[in-house]
């Protein structure tokens, strides 16, 4: 008996362990939560999760759960509730789970419910306000959306993949968050699901909609969509479905913040209502993506699109000959670093002007033609791929294509290819997507390179050079290739269009006859000797300068050595001295060689007398005469110049000389100078692109000096007349109409009265 009890009391300690450890192994949540999901798991699969955020079934987890990051202690909520029916489970799943018990899932992101799922009055049940944002996904929404409901705020995505019910207009309430909304069927013919009267939707950008002739859509879709950034529509077209009715597309190009729209229709193609393309969409500078796709839409003339946004992608895709049926070529114009793509289209390549393209790929047109060869910014392209059916040559302006853009392989090309890819051969990046096509000149996928005699760098271009490094030197040829290798020399290569041009870019130097020699084509065999020379030195100006390391007399000019030794000789009143100068550094608009201010008293410069300077530059020379003055100052603060230009004086500190030998210059530009005294220089000054700061230069007598004067836009606002003033503003004589009209009719009475 004792040892039955000793049995007894070990499986019950078991049993208690196991209990404690099966608790303390399930995710900590709060009770009530826990308790209604094990509600949920219940109606699916006919019995309690052990623990519903670990819980799956079938691979598929019905709960995804969060720490709670409001809570004291560690413990997790419901995230996302995702009802479907499991495999073997019958009869259909329907939810019992009431209304208070469903809103314990106040922490809820995301709820789904399968098509094969019923959940009544749903919308009743989760009408409340959440913390976080929450996505709904409804599989078939059949029963009624009670009237007068208000969405909570952080609803802000809905998807039915089918509805056969009227939405409700309190879906689209004004104080919503919602963000995205689609439709993907639409299973009740006859049934209008849109809100014929609804509150503006502020916040909707995304919308994904069928549009059909047995449905209503929004009344007024610039009114209800005008905030959406995203619409795709689709298009039940098929008039050969009983009780077809003829109906036309929603106007929605007057959407400003629209950045994608697609169409895409649904038909048996040879029996589709077309629809004609709603041109003012060319207008719509925010458009980024435009989609057309299946037959039902048609250019009846020439669609520019180059209007909207700059780098758009177009898609013409599946059964839409009709769409690019316009007469006169080219009569369509892409969007300036734009994306084509077009399937299936039967069409001659001439409809289309090509110039702002980055990428085109067109597939799928049986129509046989040459490849096109106009209207080509060929250079600019990242991506030029044709097929199926094109017949003829490759033209020779495809050698300006970028290595790898052109895809033509798998077409019926015939005749030689173009000398810039026999020069490298068919193994290189170039040609190695030309392929396969029966070319008559046995050009194939591995085909050696020749011996590329065509190759030629053209000798009529510059050969002088800035020191300071800023020069490129532009260079044309042919058949060069796409790539090149510095064989000597330190400059560098720029190919601005394969086989065609090239710039040369020059590094910081001095001296003539400098020579750079390049490798170009197959293997960088063909070798090429560039020579050019860097330019005399110019001296422009004087001036001084104070910097935290120091203060200088400051020589300033052109073709000054940046990278060594400046020799500068300076030669005043009985006194020359030579300097090896500092390498120049960049100034706000010439070289400077900045030497230390003792020059002014070791060369005694003296107040109005003339002195010169002498400047070697890698064997060149130049020499320029200045009159020193000590002092040159221009007062720039409190003025403000208009951007249109116009008339100003400046105070200052100036020389006494004749006023053509004083130079304004104002953001680079030449001044017309109107009066010139030592304390005054009244200028006719340039207009500027905007309001800013820019840079003015005096130059007087060889001594600069620079500084940054305002410029501000043009006052907008009317003056207003005070009749104190005794004066007029000009186009406000309209202003003053109602009075003399008033003033005349009573002096007009006063004398009728006095004539009875």
């Amino acid at each position: 008996m004792i040892k039955r009890n000793n049995s007894f009391f070990i499986i019950f300690i078991i049993c208690l362990v196991y209990v404690i450890g099966l608790s303390e192994s399930r995710t900590p949540m709060e009770d009530t939560q826990r308790e209604a999901a094990m509600r949920l798991c219940k109606d699916l699969i006919g019995s309690d999760c052990e623990d519903p955020c670990a819980d799956k079934y079938d691979d598929i987890q019905i709960f995804t759960c969060k720490l709670d990051v409001d809570s004291t202690i560690e413990r997790y909520v419901i995230d996302t509730i995702n009802l479907v029916e499991f495999y073997g489970w019958k009869p259909k799943p329907e939810i019992t789970l009431d209304t208070e018990q469903f809103r314990k899932f106040n922490r809820l992101t995301k709820l789904s419910i399968a098509k094969e799922v019923t959940f009544k009055g749903i919308w009743e049940k989760f009408l409340i306000e959440y913390k976080d944002g929450l996505e709904l996904y409804i599989g078939d929404q059949n029963e009624k959306i009670p009237e007068g409901i208000t969405m909570p705020r952080k609803l802000w995505k809905v998807t039915f993949e089918r509805i056969s019910v009227p939405m409700v207009p309190n879906m689209f309430n004004i104080t919503s968050d919602l963000e995205f909304l689609q439709i993907d069927a639409i299973s009740n013919n006859g049934v209008n699901i849109y809100p014929a009267r609804h509150p503006e939707p502020k916040k909707l950008k995304t919308f994904i909609g069928v549009y059909t002739y047995f449905s209503n859509f929004f009344p007024y879709p610039s009114y209800a969509l005008q905030f959406c950034e995203t619409i795709r529509l689709k298009v039940i077209n098929d008039y050969s479905v009983t009780n077809y009715k003829d109906f036309r597309l929603p106007v929605l190009s007057n959407l400003k913040y629209l950045k994608e729209l697609a169409y895409e229709f649904q038909n048996s193609r040879f029996t589709a209502q077309v629809f004609t393309f709603d041109y003012a969409l060319s207008t719509n500078k925010a458009l980024k993506t435009l989609i057309i796709r299946n037959r039902g839409m048609r250019m009846t003339r020439d669609l520019d699109l180059s209007k909207i946004a700059p780098g758009a992608s177009i898609t013409i895709d599946d059964s839409c000959d009709e769409f690019l049926q316009c007469g006169q070529e080219p009569c369509l114009k892409l969007p300036t670093d734009s994306t084509l793509y077009i399937n299936k289209c039967n069409f001659t390549l001439s409809k289309i002007d090509f110039t702002g393209a980055k990428s085109v790929t067109i597939i799928g047109n049986n129509i046989v033609q040459n490849l096109p060869n106009s209207k080509i910014d060929y250079p600019s392209l990242n991506y030029f791929s044709l097929g199926n059916s094109f017949t003829g040559s490759i033209p020779n302006e495809y050698c300006q294509m970028k290595a790898g853009v052109l895809k033509v392989g798998g077409n019926k090309l015939t005749g030689s290819v173009p000398s810039c890819f026999s020069c490298v051969g068919g193994s290189n990046d170039a040609t190695k997507f030309l392929f396969p096509n029966d070319y008559s000149d046995g050009f194939i996928d591995g085909s050696a390179p020749t011996t590329c005699e065509s190759f030629e760098v053209f000798k009529n271009h510059s050969k002088i050079a800035k020191t300071d490094g800023s020069s490129k030197i532009t260079v044309f040829g042919q058949d060069f290739g796409w790539g090149y290798q510095t064989k000597s020399g330190s400059a560098s290569i720029n190919i601005l269009i394969p086989n065609k041009k090239l710039e040369l870019v020059i590094p910081k130097g001095v001296g003539t006859n400098i020579k750079y020699v390049a490798g170009f084509g197959d293997g960088f065999k063909l070798d090429n000797e560039f020579t050019f020379s860097y330019e005399e030195p110019v001296i422009h100006a004087y001036s001084f300068s104070k910097t935290p390391t120091g203060e200088f007399f400051v020589i300033s000019g052109d073709g000054f050595d940046y990278t060594g030794i400046n020799s500068v000789t300076i030669k005043g009143v009985g006194k020359t001295t030579t300097y090896d100068g500092p390498s120049a550094i960049v100034g706000s608009t010439y070289g400077d060689i900045l030497l230390p201010i003792d020059v002014v008293l070791d060369n005694g410069l003296i107040e109005k007398q003339q002195f010169t300077v002498t400047v070697v530059v890698g064997g060149q020379t130049t020499e320029k005469t200045f009159t020193y003055y000590d002092k040159l100052e221009i007062e720039v603060d409190g003025i403000q110049l208009h951007t249109v230009g116009g008339v100003q004086k400046f105070k200052g500190q100036f020389a006494d000389v004749d006023a053509k030998l004083v130079t304004v210059h104002i953001n680079g530009v030449p001044c017309d100078i109107i009066k010139y005294q030592e304390s005054l220089v009244e200028i006719s000054y340039p207009a500027v692109p905007g309001a800013s700061h820019y840079p003015i230069r005096l130059v007087v007598g060889g001594l600069n000096v620079e500084a940054m004067v305002e410029y501000v836009e043009l006052p907008t606002q009317r003056p207003k007349f005070d009749p104190k003033d005794g004066w007029m503003p000009t186009g406000s004589s309209s202003t003053l109409l109602p009075s003399f009209f008033l003033s005349f009719i009573i002096i007009s009475s006063l004398l009728i009265i006095q004539s009875f």
